[in-house]
């Protein structure tokens, strides 16, 4: 199940790419959408999940900043890179700036991949929330990937290229986490990581860019977004 839930990221992820070349100015409600519900499967699930499993003296809340502190510092170094002064200053090309931005990501979208792997060796119901999440983000990974490729300079050729890796890396990290098995005393611990670094990539990451519209309707997206996954997560939860 996570290797083919990792797989429908790939069509999100592309999607966000071929979005970015062509629809960059209507894209402010699906990012909202896509915030709300990725913070919603955190709030609603991954960390009362992580309680259940461990026990509530469980000290798993410092991972959890961990986790957050560590995508921060991940998109800190893709965030620098985005500005062609840093590339003038350290005399790199800017398109090489652009390909070290996408490598991040891809990165990135390597650790959402294994986040899948990780939820379903939980039970079903964390993995499919974790990938509902997983896909509702990667759109603005794809979109994130093109856009930075193109603003350093570089052909669009090159931009589809890395749309590409960005698009697999999920389906590479959840081959990764398949094989592992990993056991019940480590998984508090792993889910605890990415709960930080979902909350992470919700709030501070594709909220910020959904309000640079400054659109009213970004904030009801956003609770759509919260309020789908909730519903969802109760509906699993009686099931």
């Amino acid at each position: 199940m996570a290797i083919i839930f990792a797989s429908l990221t790939f069509i999100s992820t592309c999607f966000g790419g071929v979005a970015a070349i062509r629809l960059r100015d209507r894209l402010h409600l699906l990012l909202g959408f896509s915030s709300g519900a990725v913070i919603a499967v955190v709030l609603f699930d991954v960390i009362p999940e992580i309680f259940d499993l461990g026990g509530a003296a469980t000290p798993v809340m410092p991972i959890v900043a961990l986790g957050f502190l560590i995508f921060f510092g991940l998109e800190r170094v893709t965030a620098l890179h985005r500005s062609r002064e840093h590339a003038h200053k350290a005399g790199v090309h800017p398109e090489e700036f652009g390909i070290i931005a996408a490598a991040g990501l891809s990165v990135h979208s390597f650790l959402d991949g294994f986040a899948i792997g990780v939820g379903f060796q939980t039970n079903f119901r964390i993995g499919l929330l974790i990938s509902l999440a997983v896909i509702a983000h990667d759109f603005s990974d794809g979109l994130n990937t093109v856009t930075v490729v193109l603003a350093h300079g570089n052909a669009i050729e090159r931009a589809v290229r890395w749309l590409m890796v960005d698009a697999l890396a999920p389906m590479a990290g959840a081959l990764t986490a398949f094989p592992l098995r990993l056991g019940e005393t480590a998984l508090p611990w792993l889910l605890a990581f990415f709960a930080g670094a979902f909350l992470y990539i919700g709030a501070s990451d594709l909220l910020p860019e959904a309000r640079e519209h400054d659109s009213p309707v970004v904030g009801i997206a956003t609770t759509v977004g919260m309020l789908l996954m909730f519903l969802i997560s109760r509906y699993l939860r009686v099931r």
